[in-house]
């Protein structure tokens, strides 16, 4: 096997040792506190994440992780470091809380500012996404594997967008002379899940989020044949000296997509 097939199954035994723990949490009583910016961390994050360390960390140690529950480091440093893993130990916390099970864990390698390594596990579907650069990008469910590709350009799209921000997104998509079939509102990264396996064929994000929120599901969706763009429509890029995306577009089947996008200047209006 290659390094990163390597690299790959360790992180898939990190991320089920992680949901083991996050079911652990769910089966009982939790603590429920709130940062900052006033999003919420459970007991579950907290969990997850020393699972999801200890594991990859027993791969290679001398892989850094950058993790939403962690301080970031100082980019000096972060600039010099040939690969990373980027997680986020629970996608979705405040899914999470309302218990409607739209949470993940989100782990991803990067290496030379993109990913090439992707998994998004959805503990109480029992599926899990892996992605790694080159090879494709799969859906794991009870034991069997079955490859994924985006759906085929129509102007008539099914968008998917998160439940926390809807009118802007939608707008947007019909400023970009789309026709809307239908709306799904998800939760968390399998938003990117239900692209890369075309059961929705955008996925527009206005407002800024962290490099963490999409780098797993970024190389997923690529691998299937998608992209995921800023909105100068180019890649997303990883491990910047501000972590932060602002916003970003996600579709399948890129190689029409971005002729369109072209062709309807949209990403200049």
């Amino acid at each position: 096997m290659t390094d990163w097939n390597v690299l790959a199954q360790g992180a898939l035994e990190a991320v089920h040792s992680a949901r083991m723990e996050i079911f652990a949490v769910m089966s009982g009583a939790y603590a429920v506190e709130y940062k900052k910016d006033h999003s919420p961390v459970t007991d579950a994050d907290v969990a997850s994440q020393a699972a999801l360390l200890t594991k990859l960390q027993s791969i290679d140690p001398l892989v850094p992780v950058v993790s939403e529950e962690m301080a970031d480091g100082a980019y000096e440093g972060r600039s010099r470091w040939p690969r990373l893993w980027m997680i986020d130990p629970l996608d979705g916390t405040k899914e999470f809380v309302r218990g409607n099970g739209e949470f993940t864990i989100n782990v991803a390698l990067i290496e030379e500012h993109r990913p090439v390594i992707g998994i998004i596990d959805w503990p109480v579907g029992d599926i899990t996404y892996l992605a790694i650069y080159g090879q494709g990008a799969y859906r794991i469910e009870r034991g069997v594997t079955t490859r994924l590709y985006g759906s085929q350009f129509s102007p008539t799209v099914k968008v998917i967008i998160s439940r926390s921000h809807r009118q802007s997104e939608l707008e947007w998509v019909r400023r970009c002379d789309l026709d809307i079939e239908s709306v799904d509102y998800v939760g968390s990264a399998l938003k990117f899940c239900r692209i890369a396996e075309a059961r929705n064929d955008i996925y527009p994000r206005l407002t800024p989020n962290m490099e963490w929120d999409s780098a797993a599901g970024h190389i997923l969706v690529a691998e299937a044949g998608g992209q995921v763009v800023d909105f100068h429509g180019q890649p997303l890029s990883y491990n910047k000296a501000d972590l932060h995306n602002n916003g970003f577009v996600v579709v399948g089947d890129w190689n029409t997509w971005s002729r369109y996008f072209s062709a309807h200047d949209v990403f200049n209006r």
